[in-house]
């Protein structure tokens, strides 16, 4: 578990987690008990959530790591002084109370604008949760597939989908009949998102969520090359409360429709008896 750090360190604290199974830097690092560096032209994975150009994972004990990220570059140091920055840098964490009351309040305000959207009409109240969404997770693209009607809720936040609204329809339905969720990919170059939606290269990190009851569907949001990152522990409990709130307003607006349009066909039915 992520405890702190600075800069986005602090900000991520209590919401990152690395997995030595997924994070083979973080591995080998374990293994062999020594600095292991990560570089790249461009923004790539580093560990769970966290993109980096340069980073070095530095291993202090079996149980603590601390890693030293440099996002655009310039991170030069030998293993002592490696060693050096990460115990002064483990020495200065203090896990706060506040960081964890304003997770949870980032929690209740995206429950509160899901909660607020209105159920009719249905394709806006579709884009409308697509969007609180994507902004909660701090995602560019964002994808609310509805199984009824086969409908698509799509919102872009600096990222255009890059293939056929039709194709990506085509793709989540077939992720809500043979998927399993939730179903998170922090780094989309090793698995790569579902059918057609795969053809958009830019897309760098991504989670699927499934909506449920009447409003069975699928909610994919994803970030892409306009900021690389991944999903924090804190995104992926955002985006599970979000789209059960989703599965209620959706229902709701699918009632609504049913209703609307049952009220039509019985005045019509009745309309003809008197004829």
């Amino acid at each position: 578990m992520h405890l702190g750090g600075k800069g986005r360190g602090e900000g991520w604290a209590g919401i990152v987690e690395a997995n030595v199974e997924e994070d083979a830097a973080v591995a080998q690092a374990l293994r062999t008990g020594k600095p292991v560096r990560v570089g790249s032209a461009g923004h790539e994975r580093v560990f769970g959530p966290y993109y980096a150009r340069e980073a070095a994972i530095v291993p202090l004990t079996q149980d603590t790591i601390v890693v030293l990220g440099a996002p655009d570059g310039g991170l030069e140091r030998n293993d002592d002084k490696l060693l050096t920055e990460a115990r002064a840098a483990d020495e200065s964490v203090v896990p706060g109370q506040a960081k964890q009351l304003a997770d949870e309040l980032e929690l209740l305000e995206a429950v509160r604008s899901a909660v607020a959207v209105t159920p009719s009409p249905l394709e806006a109240a579709m884009t409308a949760l697509a969007s609180i969404a994507a902004e909660a997770l701090s995602c560019e693209l964002g994808l609310l597939y509805l199984a009824d009607g086969d409908r698509l809720g799509v919102a872009e936040r600096g990222w255009k989908l890059a293939v056929p609204h039709g194709d990506a329809v085509t793709s989540l339905r077939n992720v809500l009949a043979h998927g399993a969720f939730p179903f998170c990919v922090q780094d989309a170059h090793t698995a790569p998102p579902p059918g057609t939606i795969a053809k958009d290269k830019g897309i760098r990190s991504y989670y699927l969520l499934e909506l449920t009851g009447l409003a069975r569907g699928v909610l994919f949001v994803a970030h892409t090359d306009a900021a690389p990152r991944g999903f924090t522990l804190l995104c992926r409990r955002l985006g599970a409360r979000v789209a059960e709130v989703a599965s209620t307003v959706l229902g709701v607006g699918l009632t609504r429709e049913w209703t609307a349009a049952e009220a039509v066909r019985l005045q019509t039915a009745f309309a003809e008896l008197e004829r």
